[in-house]
């Protein structure tokens, strides 16, 4: 192995532990930020929940003008999001979906289709059902404290909405299957929560492709 190689894996190596260091990092800074909302670690009732909706109508603003700004491919991560309190229905739903997680209650993201635009929340699963969930901060589409563990995933004709003549027509919970001849019908499957998480991530995500590069690397060396 050339010293160039050596040199190339090692930094592979070091991204690695840096992205996992930072994937703690935000586990710590989210458990605390979940025990300030709800003064403890797992999340166990209806009220637990309506403050952390609170909490983020709340923390996460928008601002229309900046909606085409340029953000990373993977997106912000919970923790910048919150600490920037910056951020759309789609940041808002991933610091939901990982405080969600991390509390103990399965949650992932749901897209639901308009005849103009789309947008995003989350669904989670209490009392063995599946419920929609939004801290996303919209007057027009503002989750009441009354409709929390109120409204199923499915019936996305009861979800909240002002706008006139725009109503809800579909849901997914994969974006990207929606779209793919054959698949469409994947798109509303339920992935499992470690899926979610990681895809919630982005530090796990670029862990993950260190690990891909380094097997790839040493592939490519042995089989020279």
């Amino acid at each position: 192995m050339s010293i160039l190689e050596i040199i190339v894996l090692t930094l592979l190596i070091v991204l690695f532990f840096y992205f996992i260091i930072k994937e703690l990092q935000e586990i710590f800074f989210l458990k605390k930020v979940l025990k300030k909302i709800i003064g403890q670690s797992n999340i166990t009732s209806t009220d637990d929940l309506i403050n952390i909706k609170n909490y983020l109508n709340s923390t996460i603003s928008h601002i229309q003008e900046l909606k085409e700004k340029k953000r990373p491919l993977l997106r912000h991560t919970a923790t910048q999001i919150i600490k920037s309190k910056y951020g759309f229905c789609g940041e808002n739903a991933r610091v939901a979906i990982k405080l969600f997680l991390l509390g103990g209650v399965k949650a992932n993201r749901i897209y639901l289709f308009r005849k103009e635009w789309e947008h995003v929340l989350i669904e989670h699963e209490m009392n063995k059902k599946w419920y929609m969930f939004d801290g996303h901060y919209d007057e027009n589409t503002l989750l009441r404290d009354s409709q929390v563990v109120s409204i199923l995933s499915e019936n996305i004709n009861e979800y909240p909405d002002d706008y006139p003549n725009n109503p809800y027509l579909d849901y997914c919970r994969i974006k990207l299957l929606r779209k793919t001849p054959g698949l469409a019908l994947l798109s509303k499957v339920r992935l499992p929560s470690l899926c979610i998480y990681i895809l919630e991530s982005p530090y796990l995500i670029k862990a993950i492709g260190c690990i891909v590069g380094i097997i790839f690397y040493l592939a490519l060396i042995i089989l020279r």
